[in-house]
């Protein structure tokens, strides 16, 4: 059995895995990064980030297909909202190529970059950790001090390392277009649509695009009506059938124990609102990678030592998510009319003019309920409101 030693193995070579592996070669010390892919980076996704990536991962304007300043909200087929802005308010990228981009880096600057493996096993003890990975029938063997899980939602690996999984969860469908002539990203509620989904037609680059639809039910021939009708609206050709995965909306309870730590959607490091999580992973790993770095420095992998992970994390991240988790819960209690209503409020009040941050929407979500938005909060979900803090 081929076996190999490193200060830490990375399981999972999305956005999360990628720039912890990154992070932690860059400052000297060995990893491993596993994916059962043959592609890097190649998972379903519209690639739609806030111009706040720039700051962090200015490498990422190397990966612009399109700039976004301004939307068209649809709701039924007898409403339409256009919001229009001066500056850039989202990025639309090549998310296949700028993950692919930072597993190259990590591997330039050390990383051991292992794909096709799929892991079968592993053991975490007060020793160490060994994970066995199936690779051309044969079983390969690596140690590590340290075991990161950026694995993806629902991965089997973070329940047998004895963390829970999210308990909410959504659908996104999304199929890849030829000959979109669009220039703007256009978003559609009601008909169709069941209550509380909303679904996109996003261009891209080069007449190519998106559509695709998100909410918390399995949809009826993975949403073809709504495909269907967004055909026959834009008059766009289909590259490929339709797409489905499962996106976390709620981050885990518990994020890190002794020697281990979740990274990415298994950890439910996701936007709310909109189901992205580019952003909110990277930084997650770039909080991860300081906690690892202490404890190789230190030789502490304790339980304790790795709940700081945690601690750091929820004071950048965790009001940012409720908040969005309210949004999104808020949303889905809407009929057609309440959306149209609360449109054209926001169409005639100066919301629409105040500055919105595509990855961090705590701050419109709290405008919107000091409006007359907040007369739409009923029953259950204005005991919701009430009980939550912000601070």
């Amino acid at each position: 059995m081929n076996s190999l030693k490193t200060d830490v193995i990375v399981i999972g070579c999305g956005p999360g895995g990628a720039q912890t592996a990154r992070n932690l070669s860059r400052r000297g010390f060995s990893v491993a990064l596993l994916d059962y892919r043959l592609n890097v980076g190649d998972k379903l996704c519209t690639g739609i980030v806030g111009t706040e990536m720039l700051n962090h991962y200015p490498e990422v304007s190397n990966y612009v297909l399109n700039r976004s300043r301004s939307a068209n909200i649809h709701c039924d087929k007898d409403y339409f909202l256009t919001i229009e802005k001066d500056t850039t308010q989202a990025l639309i990228i090549d998310r296949e190529k700028f993950i692919r981009n930072i597993a190259l880096e990590a591997e330039d600057s050390g990383t051991i970059l292992r794909l096709q493996r799929l892991v079968s096993n592993f053991e975490i003890s007060e020793n160490g950790v060994e994970v066995y990975a199936k690779y051309n029938g044969d079983i390969e063997k690596y140690n590590s001090d340290v075991l990161v899980i950026a694995s993806g939602y629902g991965s089997k690996l973070a329940k047998r390392a004895g963390f829970g999984l999210s308990k909410h969860y959504i659908y996104g469908y999304q199929t890849k277009l030829n000959n979109v002539d669009v220039d703007k990203v256009n978003v559609f509620s009601g008909d169709p649509l069941p209550k509380g989904h909303f679904g996109w037609v996003v261009p891209t680059s080069k007449n190519k695009g998106y559509c695709g639809v998100l909410g918390k039910e399995k949809l009826r021939n993975n949403g073809l009506e709504f495909l269907s009708d967004m055909q026959q609206k834009f008059n766009f050709d289909i590259e490929e059938k339709t797409k489905v995965w499962g996106i976390p909306i709620s981050p885990v309870d518990k994020k890190s124990r002794n020697r281990s730590l979740l990274v990415g959607d298994v950890a439910g490091q996701v936007k709310p609102t909109t189901g992205g999580g580019i952003y909110f992973a990277m930084r997650s790993a770039d909080v991860a990678a300081e906690v690892i770095n202490d404890s190789l420095l230190t030789r502490d992998f304790s339980e304790e030592h790795f709940n700081s992970y945690s601690r750091k994390w929820n004071n950048i991240f965790k009001n940012e998510l409720r908040i969005g988790f309210f949004a999104r819960q808020f949303y889905e209690s809407l009929n057609s009319d309440d959306i149209k209503n609360i449109l054209s409020h926001i169409e005639e009040s100066d919301l629409i003019s105040k500055d919105i941050n595509f990855d961090w929407h705590s701050k419109i979500v709290m405008m919107a309920f000091k409006t007359k938005i907040k007369s739409y909060l009923k029953g259950k979900m204005l005991r919701k409101f009430k009980s939550l803090t912000f601070n």
